[in-house]
């Protein structure tokens, strides 16, 4: 997905205090846990809006293989905070 990019960047004292209210709405994601498209990647998988998928990612989690979360982590643009889905592998029992 591409951002749209902003015809006028903020500067100044004003783009400081945006950055810094955007980064303390942020979640710091946890290592092990990956965004859908890097979990598909890392599938062989190539990731495509809705489906089947996003079907297959859920039926994992419903039968415990991975983990999901939502985390709050700001977009390309850096000037919102969006939740997205995370995904982990779950841990296998010793």
């Amino acid at each position: 997905m591409k951002s749209r990019k902003w015809s006028k960047p903020i500067t100044g004292e004003w783009a400081s205090a945006l950055e810094g209210y955007i980064k303390m709405q942020a979640d710091v994601v946890p290592p092990g846990w990956k965004k859908t498209p890097d979990v598909l990647k890392a599938m062989g998988l190539k990731y495509m809006r809705g489906g089947g998928r996003s079907i297959m990612l859920t039926d994992m989690v419903e039968k415990g293989i991975l983990e999901k979360k939502q985390f709050r982590i700001s977009d390309i643009s850096g000037r919102r905070v969006l939740a997205i889905d995370h995904y982990r592998l779950v841990p296998k029992s010793k």
